[in-house]
């Protein structure tokens, strides 16, 4: 038969001391990382809830002309009720913003604790552009909905080329304008021909060089042709001289129509 000592029995008693002490610590550390879990994901729902820290007030600033109130606050709200502080992304909004027709440049940023700050810049239009779109005083062609009431000229040629056609209606313009012309519009043929277009919607055909010498042909030479008022087209791609084209009277038209 075994015999224990004295010794057998205290380190038996202290080995199970051990042994319930570590299955305690695993236990209660099991206990606290699932408390952590617990709160963490308490803290989660309570942060993303949107009735908890609304983004309830849109602060815009910039000048704004043809931006429409309904358009911004469709972009900012996108269909839904505004998330709270931390759900709602910045970027994804800036890129909704940057999306409508007339913005230029758009800064986006939240403020503790509900205010949603929009810093917009619109298009800076100089002119119409084929008809049916705009280019911008950089010479970037845009679409958007005409809400434009001032006058603006008519630019027209291929869109690489409208930068240069805007820095060209300016040269025109004031060459022009000097001697009491109004420009109206400009056209760059497919065929790099400039056509001018003034006031009483007289044509002026300029053709690809010397267009500053052709132009000081034409305010020097028109004065003088009469009656100035039936000028259709002047054509200045003359080494020298011009041709001169007549609108039709009234009742040659009327002629043509009974015809």
């Amino acid at each position: 038969m075994a015999r224990f000592t004295g010794i057998d029995r205290v380190e038996a008693r202290a080995q199970g001391r051990t042994k319930g002490g570590f299955i305690a610590g695993v236990a209660f550390f099991i206990l606290v990382m699932w408390g952590l879990y617990q709160t963490a994901l308490d803290v989660k729902d309570w942060l993303t809830d949107a009735s908890r820290l609304p983004m309830s007030e849109l602060l815009l600033q910039g000048q704004h002309e043809y931006l429409k109130a309904d358009e911004l606050r469709a972009a900012v709200l996108d269909g839904a009720e505004l998330r709270n502080f931390f759900e709602l992304d910045v970027n994804e909004l800036q890129a909704r913003l940057n999306a409508l027709p007339w913005v230029a440049q758009v800064s986006v940023r939240k403020k503790w604790p509900n205010k949603i700050k929009v810093y917009l810049t619109e298009q800076d239009v100089a002119a119409r552009w084929n008809g049916n779109r705009f280019v911008n005083t950089k010479g970037e062609v845009f679409s958007a909905p005409d809400r434009v009431k001032k006058p603006l000229m008519q630019l027209s040629g291929p869109d690489d080329q409208a930068a240069k056609v805007l820095e060209a209606s300016h040269q025109y313009e004031t060459l022009l304008a000097a001697k009491g012309y109004k420009l109206l519009g400009v056209n760059l043929t497919p065929r790099h021909a400039w056509e001018l277009t003034l006031d009483g919607n007289i044509q002026l055909f300029v053709g690809r060089s010397d267009i500053a010498l052709r132009l000081q042909r034409f305010i020097d030479a028109f004065p003088v042709i009469e009656p100035r008022e039936r000028v259709a087209y002047v054509d200045l791609r003359y080494d020298t001289g011009m041709a001169v084209g007549w609108k039709k009277s009234e009742e040659k038209v009327n002629d043509q129509h009974r015809r």
